[in-house]
């Protein structure tokens, strides 16, 4: 789910108040929270919410205190910023910046080539920064990559982000993530790694240029077989250039991929031009 991100087809709501905040539309919504469009002192933020009982089953909190913590250690211009968080009655809730540029997902296949590889550098960078503070995100997907009022490119939704290193907090078999792009690996208990991020990046990119995920398996389980071992489809030729830099992010092997977001950069910069 985007975090905080415009939507051209964002649901109305009845509006009302929450806390400070006067919500206007819905953005987005995932198993336990859903993000709308609010309004603090007439300017405009991204407001999650969810129930504090929800949020303690899943999480064992039922509060959003870590998630801002994570983006309070995390500040930089890749990163969304987060604002305030809080609860109001049942319900906890997470102010985040606005950002009215919605998110990648508006972009895939649906810019041209150069567009695509600036949007997918920038992403690049804004990972590069998360892991170099020692964090890994977990969840990257185009949906948690928005688009600033200045065309900037800010990584959103750090809800299941974890220290580099940390042991899994779920059982093996349980995919981390959202299964259209997470690594393999995900699924199978291994510590949260920056590899993980490439791999996800590197679906994302897929995505961005072909206008679907790598793999089209239409359950959890179809996509976990296809990550771990169905190949990675072939680009059309106009975008051939990109296939080693592709394929190095998807490799199944964590050990065979570029090791976090940084190395990501460093390749791109050892391109002479933007593949066409």
């Amino acid at each position: 789910m985007s975090l905080a991100t415009a939507s051209t087809d964002a649901a109305p709501v009845a509006r009302r108040r929450l806390a400070v905040f006067a919500i206007e539309d819905t953005l987005g919504r995932g198993r336990q929270s859903v993000v709308y469009r609010a309004r603090r002192d007439g300017q405009p933020v991204a407001l999650k919410v969810a129930r504090r009982a929800q949020l303690a089953a899943c999480r064992g909190r039922d509060d959003f205190r870590t998630e801002f913590n994570a983006l309070a250690a995390l500040i930089g211009p890749g990163v969304a910023r987060g604002l305030d968080h809080g609860v109001s009655g049942e319900e906890a809730w997470l102010a985040m910046e606005y950002a009215p540029g919605g998110s990648l997902v508006r972009e895939c296949a649906a810019g041209s080539a150069s567009r695509v590889a600036a949007l997918f550098a920038q992403a690049a960078g804004a990972l590069a920064g998360v892991h170099r503070s020692g964090w890994v995100h977990r969840d990257v997907k185009p949906a948690h990559l928005l688009r600033r009022a200045d065309g900037s490119v800010a990584l959103c939704d750090f809800g299941i982000a974890c220290r580099q290193g940390a042991a899994p907090a779920v059982s093996p078999g349980a995919i981390v993530g959202t299964p259209c792009y997470a690594a393999p690996e995900q699924s199978e208990g291994a510590a949260a790694a920056a590899t993980a991020d490439v791999y996800s990046l590197g679906a994302c990119f897929y995505e961005l240029l072909c206008g679907r995920p790598p793999y089209p398996g239409e359950t959890p389980t179809e996509l976990l077989g296809q990550h771990l071992v169905a190949p990675l489809p072939a680009l059309l030729p106009h975008h051939a250039g990109w296939q080693p830099l592709l394929h190095a992010m998807l490799a199944k092997d964590p050990a065979s991929r570029p090791a976090d977001g940084q190395a990501v950069v460093a390749e791109l910069q050892r391109i002479p031009r933007k593949p066409s």
